[in-house]
């Protein structure tokens, strides 16, 4: 049995401080992943249509969310109490806290601002010390400390990942919204002719200052009657320093694709395209007549 003592609010703070930065650095961990797919998408060139995503964020980053939820899941004892000398316990008993509790008891930490209200007035017991039956005590070296169970540490592990799960769920909501608006094209509808056309029509027109590549899809998932038009211009000079010299070029270049295709008969984008040695510059003009129907 572990004897109450009062601990500081000073030590309670440090440790709350502490271990959200120990947790952040683990969690990081699984955020490099998302973020090097992110990154790498971000700065490619491509005909496929403009997608919204959150850098990092994916089912592996949720892991490292998980895991602060549970950093005292061994022993009541997370990194930061285990360097500050405290320990979780139950707070009828004094029994070390089941790592089921250290989970509950973490997950109002989502409430971080209230809860360091509310150890500012009670250090040893938070509102998720209040919830899971659990306290915040000095550690005794003295006192016997039970086995690691690691059956209630995969569970809480579960629970954890299931919380965060659930906590994302409005922005899935929200992504899921931006993306039933996004372009989607027929792959079989690729018109091939109209895209050699309209890099003809490039070229006649404005040949010595850029290369064009164009892509040309008849049809949207969407809409049947619109089309995909993108085109890529690698320019010769670097139009896109300033956004001076950026309207010059959309002023000469956005024209002669509405020669090709008018206004309201199709979605797309521009891509201008500006590389010299070992830099690229681009910036992407989005074409969607859609919301003006």
């Amino acid at each position: 049995m572990i004897k109450e003592q009062k601990i500081s609010v000073g030590i309670r703070i440090v440790s709350m401080l502490l271990d959200d930065m120990v947790m952040a650095f683990i969690a990081m961990f699984f955020f490099v992943p998302g973020m090097i797919l992110g990154f790498a998408t971000a700065f490619e060139i491509s005909h496929e249509p403009a997608t919204v995503e959150i850098f990092g964020f994916n089912y592996i980053t949720f892991i490292g969310f998980a895991l602060y939820f549970c950093k005292d899941c061994i022993q009541g004892r997370s990194i930061a109490k285990r360097v500050l000398k405290l320990q979780v316990v139950e707070n009828s008993s004094g029994k070390v806290a089941s790592p089921i509790r250290c989970c509950i008891r973490n997950i109002f930490c989502i409430f971080w601002c209230i809860e360091v209200i509310v150890t500012l007035v009670n250090p040893n017991r938070r509102i998720g010390d209040l919830v899971a039956g659990t306290k915040v005590v000095p550690f005794h070296p003295e006192h016997k400390q039970p086995k690691i169970n690691s059956i209630q540490i995969v569970f809480s592990m579960l629970l954890a990942y299931a919380v965060v799960m659930l906590m994302m769920l409005p922005l899935e909501a929200w992504k899921s919204r931006i993306k039933s608006n996004q372009i989607t094209y027929v792959a079989s509808s690729l018109n091939e002719q109209a895209a050699n056309e309209t890099e003809q029509l490039f070229a006649d027109s404005l040949g010595t200052h850029l290369t064009s590549d164009v892509r040309v899809y008849d049809q949207l998932e969407q809409n049947k009657d619109l089309k995909y038009v993108s085109v890529i211009l690698r320019l010769n000079q670097n139009y896109l320093e300033n956004d001076n010299n950026y309207e010059e070029i959309k002023s000469v270049t956005v024209p002669l694709i509405l020669e090709k295709f008018p206004e309201g008969t199709f979605v797309g984008q521009v891509q201008y395209v500006y590389q010299q040695h070992h830099s690229t510059h681009t910036r992407t003009l989005t074409l969607d007549w859609r919301k003006k129907e």
